[in-house]
């Protein structure tokens, strides 16, 4: 039985390298695709997959939210992230959300299939030019802390709009990308400005760029 695999990032180019990658492979195939954060939790919602490759960095919703919300909605979900960012911060974010494969997005295709068969069998995979160190750290000294530690104080729906939001989407926009009333974004708007004591739209984005809710 092949591998299924759901492909999300936002540029078009990336997601026909990846599965040229993977259609060279007999026991895997992309069984979905998406160009946002948002279309891969809808996906998931929908269907299964065995693997979720999810570009760390896109529109809408980013993948570690997008991540958050797939492990949700089943925490049995594995998720590689691609990113081209191999600071600390992302990685101990992916791990602790319960991601087992950070890939870097300038890594060989030969290790995004190992990534791939690796965190099928249920164990992690980091590329290799990630220091062991980093890997080591998290996993035995700094692990249960970082899980029990709450990132933001915001939700899950409030860490979407604070996205668009500082991606530049007016609040009817806001409204509209996620299906909710004009009076419910400004609402959740408000909640954000109030929780962070922050009521300048220049401040949001800066707190935005800051904790990894958006890359701008």
């Amino acid at each position: 039985m092949a591998i299924e695999i759901v492909l999300a990032d936002d540029h078009a180019i990336v997601r026909q390298g990846l599965s040229a990658v993977i259609f060279q492979e007999q026991d895997m195939k992309v069984v979905a695709e998406a160009s946002n954060g948002k279309e891969a939790v809808d996906i998931a919602k929908k269907s299964s997959a065995d693997i979720f490759i999810i570009d760390i960095t896109m529109p809408i919703l980013n993948g570690l939210e997008a991540s958050s919300q797939i492990m949700q909605i089943n925490p049995k979900n594995k998720i590689i992230i691609l990113s081209m960012h191999d600071n600390r911060a992302f990685i101990e974010r992916a791990l602790s959300l319960g991601i087992r494969g950070y890939v870097l997005k300038d890594s060989a295709a030969d290790e995004i299939i190992q990534a791939i068969r690796v965190v099928y069998e249920d164990e992690y995979f980091l590329s290799q030019r990630i220091s062991t160190f980093v890997i080591q750290d998290y996993i035995d000294s700094r692990g249960q802390k970082i899980k029990g530690k709450k990132i933001v104080s915001l939700t899950d729906r409030e860490r979407e709009v604070l996205q668009l939001v500082a991606e530049g989407y007016t609040n009817k926009e806001v409204a509209a990308h996620l299906k909710i009333s004009l009076k419910t974004a400004l609402a959740h708007r408000n909640n954000i400005m109030q929780k962070l004591g922050i009521h300048r739209h220049a401040d949001l984005i800066r707190y935005a760029l800051k904790e990894g809710i958006t890359t701008i």
